[in-house]
């Protein structure tokens, strides 16, 4: 039996995901066409999250233009955790290592640091009264970072 395309399940980080990696080797749309044969138009909607159910194949030509496992692409892409079950954003970066650029992981000191800073952001008000006083202070949380990673 043939399944149709609206039966297939892919959440919004198949597009999220694949900008990402396009945009990480510096490819354009019209590059990544040129290397899968995929318009740049489909391309583009995937990444909006336009059209969410790319075949296989078409996920598979995406995944070798952009050097990345197919299982890669699927696995960040299909997989959906109910909201009880997800990982706050601080759990995530201090239980996981992660690389802080192609060479180095990130430090326990400035994970730490980078959970603050994504909480002030989270957290401040950016009201008017505020805003350059937050500003400041956030950019001492960033020096603090640099420093540290």
């Amino acid at each position: 039996m043939k399944k149709r395309s609206n039966d297939r399940a892919v959440n919004d980080n198949f597009g999220s995901t694949m900008k990402y990696y396009r945009e990480r080797k510096n490819m354009s749309l019209q590059q990544l066409f040129e290397k899968t044969g995929v318009s740049s138009g489909y391309l583009c909607r995937l990444e909006n999250g336009q059209r969410k159910a790319p075949s296989v194949p078409i996920a598979s030509k995406i995944a070798t233009a952009l050097e990345i496992p197919l299982s890669l692409l699927l696995d960040i892409s299909t997989n959906e955790t109910p909201i009880d079950e997800a990982p706050s954003i601080a759990e995530l970066i201090l239980y996981n290592d992660c690389k802080i650029d192609e060479e180095n992981l990130i430090g326990k000191e400035a994970k730490e640091i980078l959970v603050q800073i994504i909480e002030f952001i989270i957290e401040a008000s950016w009201d008017k009264e505020n805003k350059i006083k937050q500003l400041f202070d956030l950019s001492e949380l960033i020096d603090d970072f640099k420093e540290v990673s």
